[in-house]
């Protein structure tokens, strides 16, 4: 439970205030009931947490005021308007001399959430706003706080006759009651009309005399009550108790659904700003508390444990066992991607940093070295780790098995292409197919190549073509190296053409230096070979030159064209 204090009249700011607090209450989605005991209303209370009232009517179940008037201290202006605005209100008069009708008790009740507000407040624009009130607010959960269930029960069994409508000094206000009251003189005008009595001062001092036939309601910042944060229940109870019972399966099933949604380890965070998450963290270390001391009652340890409930808790080992077992299954995913047909699971230690798998082989690294037993590489191996790793055989040395696997000669060439690519001077270059590499990455262009051509997909797998195709593209080398350097090739001579046809138009050409005429006369070489090689592309072959060619409106042969 949480207890708050609303108090407002000697502070100016009104920051706790109990209009306020009204007015968000039944604005908020936690509640759907509502009982209001008041002594006294007037028409200015009414109509400023009438909005409210009235939005609220739409999702509550049940709305209701017991007012009170006794001492003339209620208005018929606030009991017309509250039968003008639907509010269903009952009026409680006790015709006893010296016994007034005098709570001021306001109670909200959801599913999961109730809130009761108790003190000096009626339902008056001075109660709720300006005068000097003060009251405590409550805030607890509905199933599951032993406190605030009891408050309420002694509550409810205190004004029950007049939940259940039965009490005989209540009658449900109607405009038949309110000439009633009015006739027997119970109520005050807070509007005076011509010829009419100034009427006495009430208690809550609304019905002063002389006012105006228009009530005014001063500028009140009614919209800014707060909602209870990080609602706690204090119990604290070490030993399994008959409430713990009758709140048991209420908690379990809470727990099982955040088990499913939030957190699948079965361990609850206490870190969240949810109060219902909090409520369940405290409950869950209770649990775990009392199976540690052996108190837990059999019945309810056997319901934990078929629900995988983790006795043991948030210890560090076990926070640690957790994020490992993260990292094992990111494991698992890469073999079910990259070599999903393959015996053995073998991730290489990548240096490429960029590489997506780059963590993944430095963590596999890591637990070959604490398998070991490596000092440097805390903790200590467990037998947990060395069970998960050996159901997917993961590959603890190469030369257990006699001979490296495809896949992971696969993988360790890509490795092997990273190493020549982290070198400057190797970038838009392919290594040469005399080194291992440059012969199995020549295989793998090949591969595609023909996969492409005979429409298959049985050749190279598609998440290969993605890591390859990757490394080779941050390093400026395209699948079809050798057209790659064709096409650059044709695309720098042509770019010397245009660069001689716009000296000769400018004509530039007879006034250029020693230095200048030489670099023409590269350019004018590159051009010349550029009409020779065209004669020799006479095959389909080479259809795709001769279209640079006509794209860039280069003159040559076309006698020789495919494209005639």
């Amino acid at each position: 439970m949480r207890a708050k204090f609303l108090g407002h009249g000697l502070d100016t700011e009104n920051k706790f205030n109990v209009g306020k607090q009204l007015a968000a209450s039944f604005a908020s989605p936690k509640y759907d009931i509502f009982n209001g005991f008041v002594a006294f209303a007037a028409i200015s209370g009414v109509k400023l947490l009438a909005p409210y009232i009235k939005k609220a009517q739409e999702n509550y179940t049940q709305i209701r005021f017991f007012i009170g008037v006794d001492n003339r201290g209620t208005s018929k202006e606030a009991l017309e308007q509250l039968i003008k605005e639907n509010i269903e209100t009952y009026v409680y008069h006790d015709r006893r001399e010296y016994v007034t009708y005098h709570p001021k008790l306001f109670i909200f009740e959801g599913e999961r959430h109730t809130r009761i507000i108790m003190g000096s407040s009626n339902l008056t624009s001075s109660g709720i706003k300006n005068n000097i009130e003060a009251s405590i607010q409550l805030d607890f959960f509905t199933n599951t706080d032993k406190q605030g269930i009891n408050v309420l029960g002694e509550i409810k069994k205190y004004f029950g006759d007049l939940l259940n409508l039965s009490a005989t000094k209540l009658k449900l206000l109607d405009n038949d009651l309110l000439k009633e009251l009015e006739n027997q003189n119970l109520l005050f005008n807070q509007i005076k009309r011509g010829g009419k009595k100034n009427e006495p001062k009430s208690t809550d001092g609304e019905n002063e005399e002389g006012q105006d036939e228009s009530v005014e309601i001063t500028e009140f910042d009614i919209e800014t009550g707060f909602e209870q944060k990080h609602l706690k229940n204090r119990n604290r109870e070490r030993h399994f108790t008959a409430y713990d019972y009758e709140r048991f399966e209420i908690l379990l099933d809470r727990y099982i659904i955040y088990k499913r949604d939030v957190r699948p380890s079965g361990i609850v965070s206490k870190h969240t700003e949810n109060d219902e998450e909090r409520e369940l963290f405290r409950w869950y270390q209770k649990m775990n508390a009392l199976y540690n001391k052996n108190d837990l009652p059999k019945d309810i340890e056997d319901r934990l444990k078929s629900v995988d409930f983790p006795f043991g808790g948030v210890g560090r080992l076990r926070k640690r066992l957790i994020k490992w077992d993260k990292d094992f299954q990111k494991l698992v995913d890469y073999k079910n991607k990259v070599d999903p047909n393959s015996f053995y699971t073998h991730v290489p230690q990548f240096t490429d940093k960029s590489n997506p798998y780059y963590k993944l082989g430095t963590w596999c690294a890591y637990q070959k070295q604490r398998r070991k037993g490596n000092e440097n590489y805390p903790p200590p191996w467990t037998e947990h780790e060395e069970n998960k790793m050996n159901s997917i055989n993961f590959l603890w040395e190469a030369s257990s098995i006699g001979s490296r696997p495809k896949d992971d000669e696969w993988t360790n060439n890509l490795v092997e292409l990273e190493q020549y690519y982290s070198k400057k001077n190797n970038y838009k270059t392919v290594p040469s197919q005399k080194t291992t590499v440059g012969h199995w990455l020549n295989d793998q262009m090949t591969l595609k190549a023909r996969q492409e051509r005979e429409n298959r997909d049985d050749l190279i797998s598609q998440i290969r073509i993605e890591l390859l195709g990757d490394l080779l593209s941050r390093n400026g080398v395209e699948w079809e190296w050798e057209k790659q350097k064709h096409r650059e090739s044709i695309e720098k001579k042509l770019d010397n053409w245009r660069k001689i046809e716009e000296l000769t138009q400018n004509g530039k050409l007879k006034n250029l230096s020693d230095k200048e005429k030489k670099a023409v006369k590269k350019m004018r070489d590159d051009v010349a070979q550029l009409r020779s090689q065209s004669k020799r592309w006479n095959n389909d072959k080479h259809r795709w030159k001769y279209e640079l060619l006509d794209k860039a409106g280069f003159p040559y042969d076309k006698n020789n064209s495919p494209l005639k």
